[in-house]
């Protein structure tokens, strides 16, 4: 039934187990073949592992034919004991176990034009055997309903009833959701608390009361809402309070919270917040990012927070609690990796464990807490040997202006100087890149590229002063970020200047030809995938105008000035190019519409400029199709090969 062998790491007996199911994906005739362009352009193969609230049952998030189907497993024997697929148009987005024999799952379905499944709010309940199967909340429920329902708290102690966040399914963000509690059997719901503003996000207290509440205004700026608890009406929280103040967790007793806090518009620090005293206390500040996420067992049990100034690190609310001295020591026996525990059993004697590293695309283990025992369940990407992969690394620079930015190199294995490199700067731009495995980084160090990327002003997860120093300069100050980071590269050695190209994804493929307009004789070619191109149009086209702050948020990160937008638009300065161009899109894209490819396209055949094209119909931002994909990886090998390959 399984093969199993035996090691130790720092004292933990690792004991890999491996159904025969899933040893027939992994050695298919016995032979090791090295990564292809394949193998990097696939989905994994198990998305997640979370097990029963006894220790029973695992249930497993399986890549079936491109779509995610959930099955259920004896956690002792392995054996499949029901399998969950839907219609062909459905998909399970996520999943949670209620008790020890209902999950209830998130339901992703095709709609319309686009290839990639959307969340429409339809909750389905399911037991662990197959039985008692049915859509309980939705448009497709034995109950009709026009509001989605998203999953926010499982109500420890109530076996039959969760807590929902509910609002009606709208384009716009002008609608205002509401708190359900909902029978996970029948699909009754009892209305818990109205939301006081739009689109907003609930924080609920170890008894399932809703307490804070969180929304964006008309003029894109955060309020924040309080109630003592059941019966209360929300009040506004936080008048008090200079800067970003954001609820993450309540203590023990719910008289208190955890909150992320900064006053000067630098990186958040963490503190315990008295709500009866008004007491607060600073627990840990880092000088450089903010706590990138929670770390928690269940929905709304926090024990921990995520650091990334370089490489992942951890710090733990209550240190000494059962979770916290659990996570810690996972740490330690995995070198560092990144560790999720992604549920746990009620009495916390086993605990499933996802395992990640720069080299290691997900592996899944089943923890035994008494025994110190580990048995590997799954590999999330079988066919990638972490061993063949490269290393990532990060590095930190200085701008003129004393802005610290950090970045990450990946360098080819046994490779480190004089590279062929692809600068890959991320999108967003209000996002940032973090250590871990990258399949598009892997891909490219795999074909003898170095990779650079970097957090350039206007990344997420800095501060505030940070972010803002990227406002109304998209096409300058970032971009000059991304050089600065461009020719770090080639002073350290490890890029050849004569042989590099940039490539970006969203924001990223934006910068891949606005940073080649800057500088035109600074890269040999440039790739821009799902690129916005043309500033103004922003307004016009795309999802951002959909939302009530839409307008706001445009003038306030690009600015109003239409003479510099036009100046930061890359569809309106293509003359000034030098290097060959290659555009990819989705002409279903929302976020970047493809009328942004088109005028792009469209000034450079009036330019009578060269370029290569790529675009898929049934595609949005970014392509979801294996074979989309796979087909935009060998046009992007192959253009990169063309001008800066060996």
């Amino acid at each position: 039934m399984k093969s199993q062998r035996v090691v130790c790491i720092l004292g933990y007996k690792i004991l890999y187990l491996i159904p025969i199911l899933v040893l027939l994906h992994i050695y298919l005739g016995g032979t090791v073949y090295a990564a292809t362009i394949n193998d990097f352009s696939r989905s994994p193969e198990f998305y997640n592992v979370k097990i029963s609230p006894d220790g029973k049952h695992l249930a497993v998030l399986i890549n079936t034919d491109g779509r995610k189907t959930l099955t259920f497993l004896d956690s002792k024997t392995y054996e499949v004991t029901a399998s969950l697929g839907g219609e062909k148009r459905d998909q399970v987005a996520d999943y949670y176990w209620v008790n020890n024999e209902r999950v209830i799952v998130q339901v992703e379905q095709v709609r319309g034009s686009l290839a990639k499944p959307a969340s429409y709010g339809e909750i389905y309940a399911v037991n662990f055997d197959g039985k008692k199967g049915r859509m309980i909340f939705g448009y497709r429920a034995k109950t009709p309903s026009g509001k989605g329902g998203f999953l926010l708290d499982t109500l420890e102690g109530q076996d039959k009833y969760v807590l929902i966040r509910s609002q009606a399914l709208s384009r716009r963000s002008d609608v205002i959701p509401e708190v359900l509690r909902l029978n996970v059997y029948n699909g009754r719901t009892r209305k818990v608390k109205r939301a006081p503003m739009p689109y907003s996000q609930f924080l609920v207290d170890h008894n399932g009361n809703p307490r804070f509440v969180t929304g964006t205004d008309d003029d894109f700026t955060s309020r924040l809402f309080y109630s003592t608890g059941k019966g209360d009406k929300w009040s506004p929280f936080g008048s008090a309070f200079e800067g970003t103040f954001e609820p993450i967790a309540f203590t023990d007793d719910n008289n208190s919270i955890y909150a992320l806090k900064s006053e000067d518009g630098g990186p958040k620090g963490l503190f315990h917040y008295n709500l009866n005293t008004k007491k607060e206390t600073e627990l840990y500040r880092s000088s450089l990012v903010d706590p990138t996420y929670t770390i928690s067992s269940k929905l709304n049990e926090v024990y921990g927070l995520r650091i990334d100034e370089d490489y992942p690190a951890y710090i733990y609310l209550t240190p000494d609690s059962k979770e916290a001295l659990l996570h810690k020591s996972l740490v330690k026996a995995f070198n560092g990796d990144t560790v999720l525990v992604s549920s746990t059993t009620k009495d916390g004697k086993l605990a499933v464990v996802h395992v990640s590293s720069d080299q290691n695309p997900g592996q899944f283990y089943l923890f035994d807490t008494e025994s110190m025992e580990a048995k590997k369940l799954l590999d999330a990407r079988s066919w990638i040997k972490p061993s063949e992969m490269a290393m990532t690394e990060p590095f930190r620079i200085k701008t003129k202006d004393g802005l610290i930015l950090n970045g990450l190199i990946t360098k080819p294995q046994g490779k480190d100087q004089d590279l062929p490199t692809v600068i890959y700067p991320h999108g967003g731009p209000h996002v940032r890149d973090y250590w871990g495995f990258d399949p598009t980084v892997q891909m490219l160090a795999n074909r003898g590229y170095a990779v650079v990327q970097v957090n350039f002003r206007g990344s997420t997860g800095y501060g505030d002063n940070f972010m803002e120093a990227g406002y109304g300069h998209w096409g300058t100050k970032i971009q000059d970020d991304i050089l600065l980071a461009t020719n770090y590269a080639v002073q350290e050695g490890i890029a050849d200047k004569n042989r590099m190209c940039i490539y970006g994804v969203s924001f990223g493929g934006y910068s891949a030809l606005q940073s080649s307009i800057r500088q035109p004789d600074k890269f040999k070619c440039a790739i821009g995938y799902a690129g916005v191109y043309d500033l103004e149009m922003l307004y016009k086209e795309g999802d951002v105008k959909n939302h009530t702050w839409g307008d706001a948020y445009l003038d306030t990160t690009l600015g109003s000035d239409k003479s510099q937008l036009k100046l930061q638009s890359p569809a309106q300065n293509v003359t000034n190019l030098k290097v060959p161009v290659l555009i990819i899109h989705g002409e279903d894209d929302e976020r970047a519409p493809i009328e942004h490819a088109e005028s792009l396209k469209e000034a450079l055949d009036a330019a009578e400029y060269p370029y290569e094209w790529l675009v898929k119909n049934k595609e949005g931002h970014g392509f979801y199709k294996e074979e989309n994909v796979l087909e935009a990886n060998k046009k992007i090998l192959s253009f990169l090969d063309k001008y800066i390959g060996y």
